[in-house]
């Protein structure tokens, strides 16, 4: 094997250097520092070759890293200043590099990265990309745990902290080709600047010990160990097509997540799942939209909370997608983390339209505990064709006053409206009450799940808002009781009610030729009693 060192003065008088080596990390350590290369650089400095074959060269502000596959470097140091650039030049987008810090200082980005392949930068002090950076890479992992050198010679993607572990940061652009990926993995991970990655993999991962799976697989699986960290974005990660995760034991959602497409056939999905809390904030957007079949977002954590003017929106021109906001249909898909408490503000929307044709989506809003309801929920038909969706606001407690949803289909049948408590009892609306006041912050989430739920009746009577279209369905796992009239004008929408034990009726139920079906002692509602049944106590008309 061979070990050489060129330098020269160019015409420029640019000092250019180079080192070629492979296997020799103490030899090449030595010949830097004869040669004086680490100090001359500002920015990466002492590097010390662990894996693969590598060449160094530094020309006027651009430092330039030639490695083959799977090559490791070890540096003291890995900054790179305002103006600088480093790139490092790889086989191909499938090559990866993997740069370990060892010395004590964080890693700030402030120039540009630059590399055709996947580029991975471990620094247990911190990393932060500042505002200005730019970074252009085929795959980017940024992390403040370690990597062992066989797992990364395995493609295996297992993070674990030692005793430092800083925070990742990125305020300026990372952008990957089409079907990159950028992840950043941290204790305490934050985006405030753009991600850019079309038809890729965007992950910001907040714990102690992070796994990822063969992102080839769409049924990519993250594993976060993270009692107390926080992953928060404030700033835009836009990834057409692609996918979105967020993870953490807090999460907060202040900017704007976007897998939208503009290609039929590509459906983006979006992940937020905390163990603990995980909140939409005013103003954030979160959305996965497609010119086919909208795409899916799942907002999971112990509790859940769109708050302010939050938008979750799944639309799709010839299909409405799918939102899972605290848990999935009735809370019985065990692949969907369930929520305890859930919470949608008075002025958060929620959409799965289908905005030319096709069926509305599917929404659900789902809390173990209690779910607390106050915004727009809309699921629509195409316009041209196709039915309503299917909406779902559950929980052991209930609360829906001040709800708007919509179902509605103007070429088709409209969709469903789905209310699963332990018990309803239907009330007179109280023009007094304020209701979907905001929660000001998670503490306030929690009631007492085993409050009987009251609905008003105005609230089913108009529970597609300003434009018809939602039958809706009461469901009790023990009784529902009427005591509020329920008059609903729409045409064709109807009322049903299933109890597990009874159904008592004290005041009007009507419909404009929409069916009404009450259905005691219902095991599709709840445990059956056995002895449930209807009783109706005052005149009903349909």
């Amino acid at each position: 094997m061979k070990n050489s060192i060129n330098m020269a003065l160019n015409k420029s008088a640019t000092l250019a250097w180079s080192v070629r080596c492979a296997f020799l990390p103490p030899l090449l350590a030595a010949c830097l520092g004869a040669a004086g290369v680490g100090s001359a650089l500002a920015n990466p400095s002492n590097p010390t070759v662990v894996n693969g074959q590598v060449t160094f060269s530094q020309q006027g502000n651009v430092f330039t890293i030639t490695n083959s596959p799977n090559a490791i470097i070890n540096w003291s140091s890995f900054s790179i200043s305002a103006g600088e650039m480093v790139r490092f030049i790889q086989q191909n987008s499938s090559s990866s590099v993997l740069n370990r810090i060892t010395g004590q200082d964080p890693s700030r980005i402030m120039g540009a990265l630059e590399s055709n392949g996947r580029v991975f930068l471990i620094n247990p002090n911190g990393i932060m990309f500042g505002a200005g950076s730019q970074v252009n890479v085929a795959g980017l992992v940024a992390s403040t745990l370690a990597i062992s050198n066989s797992d990364f010679l395995a493609g295996k993607n297992k993070f674990t902290a030692g005793d430092v572990a800083g925070a990742v940061s990125n305020l300026g652009a990372i952008t990957t080709p089409t079907g990159g990926q950028v992840y950043l993995i941290a204790p305490d991970v934050s985006n405030s600047g753009v991600i850019t990655s079309p038809k890729g993999d965007v992950v910001l991962a907040a714990g102690r010990s992070v796994q990822l799976a063969d992102s080839t697989n769409p049924d990519m699986q993250v594993v976060v160990s993270a009692p107390t960290d926080r992953a928060l974005n404030l700033g835009e990660v836009i990834a057409q097509g692609g996918k979105i995760g967020i993870y953490g034991a807090l999460i907060n959602q202040r900017g704007k997540l976007k897998t939208n497409s503009a290609v039929v056939g590509e459906n983006g999905k979006i992940i937020l799942k905390a163990s603990g809390t995980t909140l939409l904030e005013a103003g954030s957007v979160t959305s996965a939209t497609s010119e086919g079949k909208g795409g899916e977002v799942q907002v999971l954590g112990e509790k859940v909370g769109l708050m302010g003017d939050a938008l979750v929106d799944v639309s799709g021109q010839t299909g409405g997608g799918t939102a899972l906001i605290g848990g999935d249909y009735q809370g019985k898909n065990a692949a969907v983390m369930n929520a305890e408490q859930t919470f949608v503000g008075k002025d958060a929307v929620i959409k799965a339209d289908a905005i030319t044709s096709g069926d509305g989506g599917k929404v659900i809003v789902w809390g173990n505990q209690t779910a607390q309801v106050h915004g727009s929920i809309y699921a629509r038909g195409g316009a041209a064709s196709g039915n309503g969706g299917f909406i779902e606001t559950s929980g052991n407690f209930l609360d829906v006053a001040g709800i708007r949803v919509n179902a509605s289909a103007s070429k088709g049948t409209s969709g469903q409206w789905l209310l699963d408590p332990l018990d309803i009892v239907v009330i007179p609306f109280d023009p007094q009450n304020n209701p979907g006041t905001e929660l000001s912050d998670v503490s306030a989430f929690s009631a007492n799940a085993n409050d009987v739920t009251q609905i008003y009746g105005a609230t089913i009577s108009m529970a597609s808002g300003v434009v018809p279209g939602a039958s809706v369905i009461l469901q009790a796992k023990r009784n529902i009781t009427f005591d509020g009239v329920v008059n609903i004008d729409m045409p064709d929408i109807g009322l049903t009610a299933q109890a597990g034990n009874n159904i008592v009726v004290n005041a009007l139920l009507a419909t404009n030729h929409g069916a009404i079906v009450l259905s005691a002692n219902d095991s599709g509602a709840g445990t059956a009693s056995g002895s449930g049944r209807v009783i109706v106590n005052a005149g009903n008309g349909g």
